[in-house]
C-alpha cells in the first residue's frame, strides 16, 4: 500500500517498534539489581519493501525481529566451571578450619602442651621417686592428657557426623534444583515452540545450573528449544525425558557395605559421603556411585577424608603412647600397665589404669618392679625420655633385661608423630586457602567480564531511552502530520 495510508502504516510500525524498545529498556532498568539478570535488547529490522512500478521499492517501516538476551556462552561456561572450583576449595577450607579448632594448636590447652606436661611430670617423679605427691601428680596430669585425647576424638566424631549430614543435605538440595530445572525445561519448550524466546526463564535456568555446578562438576548441553540436559560423571541427571535422583552414602554396615540415606544397601563399593545416582533401571543398576572432581560436595568429601585420616592418626598416637609408656612401666608385661587401651578406637578407649588411679603407689619409678630401691627414679626417667627419643614400636625397641631404649633414627618421637599430624593438617588448610584466594580473584575477573556483556549499564540505558524516545516522538509527529493531511484531503477539498 502506498500513498498517505501506506505512510500511515509505516509511521505506526515505527511508533510500535520504539514503544517495544522503550518497554524493554524499562525492563532492564527495573532489573538493574536483580541477581543473574541478563540485559535484553530489541532487534529491529525493516519490513518487506513494496514494489511500485516506475518507482522501485518503497520502504514499509520497521518491525521487531525479536528480543535478544545479551550473553557470552564462553564466559557463562567459564563461570559455571569457576563456581565448581571455588566452591570446592571453600568447602574444604571451612571444614578443615573446624577440624583445626578441634586440635586447638598451638595453645596451653592443646594436646601438645598436655604431652609435655605428662613427660615433665615423669621427669619430676624421677627426681622425687619417693614423694607420694609426685605420683599423684603423674596420675592427675595423665588423666588430663586422657581427657584431652577423648575430647578431641569425640569432637572429630561429631564433625564427621555433621559433615556426612551436610553431604546428605547437599543431595536433597541438588534434587530440588533438578526438579526446578525440569519444570523450567517444560516452560521454555512451551514458549520456544510458539516462536518466542523466554529470556527471563533462560536467566533463571542459568542461575539454577550455576547453583548445581557449585555443588559438583557437571556437564551441560542444550537442545534446539534451549532445554538443558545435565550429566555428572557421565551419568544422566536430567534430560528432556528423564530426571534421576541423587542420594548419599551415609554409613557402612557391619559387613562393610554402603548404606544410602533411604536405607538401601549397595552391592557396589562406595565410601561414606559418596554420591549415588538412582535411576529407573532395575535392581542394582538403579544405583550408580559417582566420583566428582569439583564443587562443594567434592571439597566436603575431601575434608571427610582428612577427618578420617586425623581420626586414624589420633587413634594410632594414643595406642603408641600408651604402648610405649606401658612397655617401660611394666617392663614389657612383667608388672602393671600404666594405661589401658584398645587397638580399635584407641583414642576413646584410652584410660589411666583404674588400679593406679586408686593406688598411685603402684607407679614403678626404679629398676625394681616393687620399688625396693629407695630413691631410684631410673624407670621414670626412662619414660620421660620418650618425649625426645625416636622409636619404632614395630621393632625391638626396648630391652627389658637392661632397661634400655634402642633408638631408631629413621623413626619419629611420640611428640613428633603428633606434631606431624597437626603440620599435615595445617598444610592442607593453607593450600586450600591459597587456592581459594586465587580462584576468588579469577571469579571476580569473570564476573566483571560477564557484567560488561550482560550487566545493565544505567548510563547506556538512559542514552538508549533518549534515542528511542526521540524516535517515538518523531513517528508521532509523522502521524500528526498525516492526520492533518488526511483532514485537508477529506474535509477541505472538493465541492
Amino acid at each position: 500500500m502506498s500513498g498517505l495510508f501506506g505512510t500511515l502504516n509505516t509511521a505506526t510500525s515505527g511508533l510500535l517498534a520504539q514503544q517495544n524498545a522503550l518497554q524493554t529498556i524499562g525492563h532492564n532498568v527495573s532489573n538493574l539489581n536483580t541477581p543473574g539478570y541478563s540485559r535484553q535488547r530489541v532487534d529491529l529490522q525493516t519490513n518487506v519493501a513494496q514494489q511500485v512500478p516506475g518507482v522501485g521499492q518503497i520502504g514499509t517501516g520497521v518491525q521487531v525481529g525479536g528480543i535478544s538476551r545479551m550473553t557470552d556462552p564462553f564466559i557463562m561456561n567459564q563461570l559455571m566451571n569457576g563456581y565448581s572450583t571455588t566452591s570446592k576449595h571453600q568447602a574444604l577450607s571451612d571444614t578443615i578450619g573446624q577440624l583445626e579448632a578441634t586440635f586447638n594448636e598451638p595453645s596451653e590447652t592443646g594436646l601438645s602442651n598436655q604431652i609435655s606436661e605428662v613427660f615433665n611430670a615423669w621427669t619430676y617423679l624421677a627426681s622425687n621417686p619417693e614423694q607420694a605427691a609426685s605420683k599423684t601428680m603423674i596420675v592427675q596430669t595423665s588423666e588430663t592428657f586422657v581427657d584431652t585425647v577423648q575430647h578431641m576424638a569425640n569432637a572429630m566424631n561429631a564433625l564427621k557426623a555433621d559433615t556426612v549430614q551436610q553431604l546428605d543435605k547437599a543431595a536433597v538440595d541438588a534434587n530440588s534444583t533438578l526438579k526446578q530445572l525440569e519444570d523450567l525445561n517444560h516452560q521454555i519448550w512451551q514458549a520456544s515452540v510458539r516462536g518466542y524466546t523466554p529470556n527471563d526463564l533462560l536467566d533463571t535456568q542459568d542461575q539454577l545450573v550455576n547453583k548445581l555446578a557449585s555443588q559438583g562438576d557437571i556437564q551441560v548441553s542444550k537442545d534446539k528449544y534451549n532445554r538443558v540436559s545435565i550429566t555428572m560423571d557421565e551419568q544422566t541427571l536430567l534430560n528432556e525425558h528423564t530426571r534421576n535422583e541423587i542420594m548419599t552414602v551415609t554409613s557402612l554396615n557391619d559387613s562393610g557395605e554402603a548404606v544410602l540415606s533411604d536405607g538401601t544397601t549397595l552391592t557396589a563399593e562406595a565410601k561414606v559421603g559418596q554420591f549415588v545416582i538412582k535411576s529407573d533401571n532395575e535392581g542394582t543398576a538403579a544405583y550408580q556411585p559417582i566420583n566428582l572432581d569439583g564443587g562443594s560436595v567434592k571439597g566436603t568429601q575431601d575434608a571427610l577424608t582428612v577427618i578420617d585420616d586425623m581420626q586414624a592418626g589420633l587413634d594410632q598416637f594414643a595406642y603408641d603412647f600408651a604402648t610405649a609408656v606401658n612397655t617401660i612401666h611394666s617392663n614389657d608385661g612383667e608388672g602393671t600397665d600404666f594405661f589401658t587401651v584398645s587397638e580399635e578406637g584407641s583414642a576413646l578407649s584410652l584410660q589411666v589404669n583404674q588400679e593406679i588411679k586408686e593406688d598411685p603407689s603402684l607407679i614403678v619409678t626404679g629398676k625394681s618392679m616393687d620399688n625396693e630401691i629407695a630413691g631410684d627414679g631410673s624407670r621414670a626417667q626412662l619414660i620421660s625420655s620418650l618425649k625426645n627419643t625416636p622409636i619404632n614400636l614395630d621393632g625391638e625397641w626396648y630391652s627389658d633385661k637392661t632397661m634400655e631404649i634402642n633408638s631408631d633414627v629413621n623413626s619419629s618421637t611420640l611428640f613428633d608423630s603428633y606434631n606431624g599430624m597437626v603440620t599435615d593438617m595445617g598444610i592442607i588448610k593453607q593450600q586450600s586457602d591459597n587456592m581459594l584466594d586465587t580462584q576468588e580473584g579469577l571469579m571476580a575477573l569473570l564476573e566483571q567480564r560477564r557484567e560488561s556483556v550482560s550487566g545493565v549499564d544505567i548510563n547506556g540505558e538512559v542514552t538508549d531511552m533518549i534515542k528511542y524516545s526521540s524516535a517515538f516522538q518523531a513517528n508521532s509527529k509523522v502521524l500528526s502530520t498525516l492526520s492533518e493531511m488526511l483532514d485537508t484531503l477529506i474535509n477541505r477539498t472538493g465541492v
